[in-house]
């Protein structure tokens, strides 16, 4: 019990990290590891407890700090890249516009997966060269996302579909290159190999010009968000004269649309009006 809450402190205390480091500090260390060891120290003995403490406060610092800390990085990264790059009047924004952009993540659980190796394996050979591989990483990461920063793209109000690569390469289509809007519903099967994947209800929305090509942007779940963005583009369609179709569900995907809305706890009604469905 005293493990648990000392991680319910931990988190806690991390989840106010951005408002209040100081405060967030404090708690870390004279209230949650105190709390922490306090719980190791119960359930063994005096002379074990001397022996694996050290062991003990690895496990804390790294799942309390050097995790916490590492995706903190990413969102922080993120999120100011995103109020670098936009305008204000982007309906739809995405911080990668190549696959490439995937790869911080890889970086990033390469990183935890080498510092969680290098830590709690104490018979390890070759920890300097583990040691020399996670201080590579870190500049692979942090020279990566410094190349990736300028690699985005989106639906702007004004200007229609942004797009802008890595290496600075910027494409504009306006809304009067688009012949048309497409709404598309579709249920996305969870894969038997993959025990985290679930099957779920999806949708996206496809961007058709007069040459047939198409730009698309994946809505994993219903939302409200997600929902007032598809409107925003619609009204826009709508005073473009752009054709805005949604296309028919299937009796299975239904199904899902109508499990997801219930387990969100989203009013049906504006859901079933924008995808044109009859709520009875």
């Amino acid at each position: 019990m005293c493990i648990v809450f000392s991680a319910v402190l931990a988190f806690g205390a991390l989840s106010e990290f951005e408002e209040n480091t100081t405060v967030s500090i404090f708690i870390l260390f004279l209230a949650s590891l105190p709390v922490y060891l306090l719980g190791q120290g119960m359930r063994t003995s005096w002379i074990d407890f001397k022996s694996k403490i050290k062991g003990w406060l690895v496990i804390y610092v790294y799942c309390t700090m050097i995790v916490p800390l590492i995706f903190y990085s990413y969102e922080t990264y993120e999120g100011k890249k995103q109020k670098a790059m936009i305008d204000g009047k982007y309906i739809l924004y995405e911080p990668g516009a190549s696959e490439l952009s995937s790869l911080s993540l890889i970086f990033m659980i390469v990183l935890l997966l080498f510092i969680a190796i290098r830590f709690f394996s104490p018979d390890l050979k070759r920890k300097r060269l583990l040691t020399g591989m996670i201080v590579g990483t870190v500049f692979l990461y942090g020279g990566f996302q410094y190349i990736m920063w300028s690699d985005y793209r989106g639906v702007h109000q004004e200007l229609g579909l942004v797009s802008q690569s890595w290496n600075g390469k910027r494409t504009v289509q306006s809304f009067d290159e688009i012949k048309g809007i497409y709404v598309q519903p579709s249920i996305h099967r969870a894969k038997l190999s993959d025990s985290t994947d679930e099957t779920e209800f999806t949708w996206k929305l496809i961007f058709v010009d007069h040459h047939n090509e198409k730009v698309e942007y994946h809505f994993q779940s219903l939302s409200r968000d997600s929902l007032e963005t598809a409107q925003q583009i619609k009204e826009i369609a709508h005073d473009r004269q752009i054709p805005f179709q949604i296309n028919d569900m299937n009796d299975e995907v239904f199904k899902w649309f109508d499990l997801e809305l219930e387990l969100q706890k989203l009013n049906k009604e504006p859901f079933y009006q924008f995808f044109e469905l009859n709520h009875s």
